[in-house]
């Protein structure tokens, strides 16, 4: 069943619950439209981090995540905070070059994240 299917079911017993004027069973009734409502938004929530999942060869190396290509080259840095949290493939923008390392920026969560250069000892 899909939740159309659920949602069109709720509503048909909704309108049996008006025409009996079953209060209490109206309320549940709501309250159950409701629940699946909610279901329905984190089932799309868990689609779309699954997808994310998929999409992206992710590889974590220096503070952060990269997502390693079919051809061995990397691309990023996507902020560890917020793959980690929701499964979503932020890239970081640069904030400032400090010496060897760089500065890196979430544009969602604002965290800032050293990278070390691959060249620094």
């Amino acid at each position: 069943m899909d939740i159309k299917t659920a949602l069109e079911n709720i509503k048909a017993i909704k309108e049996i619950a008006d025409s009996m004027q079953n209060i209490e069973l109206q309320s549940h009734i709501v309250d159950l439209k409701e629940q699946i409502l909610e279901l329905r938004d984190e089932n799309f929530d868990l689609k779309e981090q699954l997808r994310q999942r998929t999409e992206h060869n992710m590889i974590f190396e220096n503070h952060v995540y990269w997502d390693l290509k079919e051809d061995g080259t990397k691309d990023g840095p996507y902020c560890p905070a917020c793959w980690d949290d929701n499964g979503k493939a932020v890239r970081l923008g640069p904030l400032q070059v400090a010496g060897p390392n760089s500065a890196h920026q979430c544009y969602v969560c604002k965290n800032t994240i050293i990278v070390k250069s691959m060249f620094s000892k």
